[in-house]
C-alpha cells in the first residue's frame, strides 16, 4: 500500500475509537519499511487534522477526538520503543507547548525525532506557564528551545518567552513550529536566534545543519570509532584476521587494532592501503553517516 491507504485505513480506525485496527495498520506500515517521519507525517498528522475537523464540524465529540489522540499516542510509544538513536549527540533541546496551548501531540513528534537524532530530549508537554518555562531553560541549558503554538493566542506567549530567555546568560536558539508559529515571528528583531519549521522533519533538519560545525570538532572520537568499526565489519566479511590485513597493507597488527578501536587517528596514505586492501573506496571508509538520517531518506518535508 502507499501513504494514502495507510492513511486513510488509520483514519478509519481513529472515527470507529478501534485501537487494534490502527496497531495493524501501523505494523503494516512498518513492515513495508515507512520510515517513522513517513509514518508520522504522512498518517498521523493529517488523520488527526481530520479528526479535528469532524470535531470543528460537530460531525463527532470531545470524547471521540480525545480518544484518537489517545490511540495515536500510545501507538508512538511503540514505536518509541523500536526506532531508538545508536548515538548521542553532545547537543540538548526543551520541547513544549506555550502557556495555554493544549495540542501536544505534533511536539511529541518533534521530540521523538530529536531523540533518535540522539539529541537529549526533554519533553514538557502541553501548557507550560511562561516563568515555570523560563526558569527550567535557565537551568537546564538546552542548546535549542522548541515552543509548539497551534492557537493564535500562543503567539503572543511564545513572543514573551524568547523576549524573556533572552536575557539568559545562557541562550539556546529558538524553533517556533505549529499552526500558529508563523503569527509570532515578530519576534526576529531579539538577539535570540528563532526560526520557523513547517513540520517535525524540516525542524529537525535545520537543526541538523545549525549545528553541524559545532558537532565536528567533539565527535571526532566518534569518526574514528566509526572508521574503525567500517574496517572491521570489512575485514570480517572478507574473512580476514587482523594479521592478514596487516600482512596486506604492511602495516602492524598493533596499530591495526589501535585503528580497529576507534583510538588511532589515520593518514590518508593508512586510509588508502586499507581501502585497497579491501577493496572498496576510501570513501566508504570516511563517509560518516550521523545517526537517524537514514530515518528521512525520502521524508516529505
Amino acid at each position: 500500500m502507499d501513504p494514502d491507504q495507510y492513511r486513510s485505513r488509520y483514519f478509519k480506525a481513529l472515527v470507529s475509537g478501534d485501537q487494534q485496527a490502527a496497531t495493524d495498520t501501523v505494523e503494516k506500515a512498518t513492515a513495508s519499511r515507512m520510515t517513522l517521519p513517513d509514518i508520522y507525517l504522512q498518517v498521523f498528522a493529517p488523520a488527526l487534522k481530520w479528526i479535528g475537523d469532524l470535531w470543528a464540524a460537530r460531525k463527532i465529540n470531545v470524547a471521540q477526538e480525545k480518544l484518537a489522540t489517545q490511540i495515536t499516542l500510545a501507538e508512538m510509544e511503540k514505536l518509541r520503543l523500536i526506532h531508538r538513536a545508536r548515538h548521542r549527540s553532545p547537543f540538548r533541546i526543551l520541547v513544549c507547548c506555550v502557556e495555554g496551548e493544549q495540542h501536544f501531540v505534533g511536539a511529541r513528534m518533534a521530540a521523538d525525532l530529536f531523540s533518535m537524532e540522539g539529541w537529549g530530549v526533554d519533553f514538557l508537554g502541553p501548557d507550560v506557564p511562561t516563568p515555570t518555562l523560563v526558569e527550567i531553560v535557565g537551568d537546564r541549558r538546552p542548546h535549542l528551545l522548541a515552543l509548539s503554538l497551534t492557537m493564535k493566542q500562543g503567539s503572543k506567549y511564545a513572543r514573551r518567552v524568547i523576549q524573556q530567555v533572552a536575557r539568559l546568560d545562557v541562550r539556546p536558539k529558538v524553533l517556533l513550529g505549529g499552526a500558529a508559529a508563523r503569527d509570532a515571528l515578530r519576534v526576529r528583531g531579539n538577539r535570540l536566534d528563532c526560526v520557523v519549521a513547517g513540520n517535525a522533519v524540516e525542524g529537525v533538519l535545520f537543526a541538523r545543519n545549525l549545528f553541524k560545525a559545532e558537532h565536528a570538532k567533539p565527535l571526532l572520537h566518534d569518526y574514528l570509532r566509526d572508521l574503525g568499526r567500517r574496517i572491521r565489519e570489512l575485514r570480517t566479511t572478507t574473512g580476514w584476521t587482523q594479521q592478514q590485513l596487516a600482512e596486506a597493507t604492511q602495516l602492524t597488527r598493533t596499530y591495526l587494532v589501535s585503528v580497529e578501536g576507534g583510538t588511532q587517528n589515520v593518514t590518508m596514505d593508512v586510509l588508502l592501503r586499507v581501502a585497497n586492501a579491501l577493496n572498496v573506496a576510501p570513501e566508504r571508509l570516511l563517509s560518516h553517516r550521523e545517526e537517524g538520517a537514514e530515518y528521512f531518506h525520502g521524508s516529505s518535508i
